[in-house]
């Protein structure tokens, strides 16, 4: 099945953004001392709740929700509350060696290029920047990210800033839209989580 792009016209009232993380603690039996372990596989959950709609939206958002298949559809959202902007076009600087650090280039010299908070896509990945980053006086940067790469992203990649978008899935294989007189729509919460393989 085709990943598909959530319409540009169906736009949430209300967004929760949120990292899973993937950790498996430990607490030792003699005295109690806690040891937790990160593990690849952390992935965003997102909550988009819309309210009361016409019609038409209405048909929109069931439309769209029907096509996805449950739980087997694919579809990329952006986080609508942090857009991003089309200010720059970065590119990955060769290697990563730390998987919450992206190496960059291309930024103009000597200048806040990013923002603690701010979204960033690369390699398929969506990721929140970690700390506020300034470019050093050649445009190179590294952006302190979370969650970490599954994957690095090849050298030269561009990186988009402008709706990075992550791949998700509706987090349960059902959904409903209850109607109330007059077609229109109650408010409707939709659940859905990263997907990748």
């Amino acid at each position: 099945m085709a990943t598909l792009d959530w319409p540009d016209d169906l736009i949430p009232s209300n967004v929760t953004w949120g990292i899973q993380s993937n950790t498996e603690t430990f607490t030792s039996p003699l005295n109690r001392s806690t040891q937790t372990v990160e593990r690849p596989g952390a992935r965003w959950e997102v909550t988009l709740e819309f309210p009361p709609m016409d019609s038409i939206m209405t048909g929109r958002l069931q439309g769209f929700l029907a096509s996805l298949g449950g739980m087997a559809g694919r579809f990329t959202l952006w986080p609508h509350a942090r857009p991003g902007s089309a200010t720059y076009a970065p590119q990955v600087n060769g290697a990563m060696s730390n998987f919450k650090s992206l190496p960059t280039k291309s930024w103009p010299a000597s200048t806040k290029v990013l923002r603690a908070g701010d979204y960033l896509a690369v390699g398929g990945e969506l990721k929140m920047v970690t700390a506020d980053v300034t470019s050093d006086g050649a445009g190179l940067a590294s952006v302190p990210v979370a969650p970490a790469f599954r994957n690095a992203p090849a050298n030269n990649a561009a990186i988009t800033l402008d709706r990075p978008r992550a791949i998700m899935m509706l987090a349960t294989d059902k959904f409903a839209v209850r109607m109330l007189p007059g077609r229109i729509a109650d408010s409707v919460v939709i659940n859905a989580v990263e997907a990748f393989a």
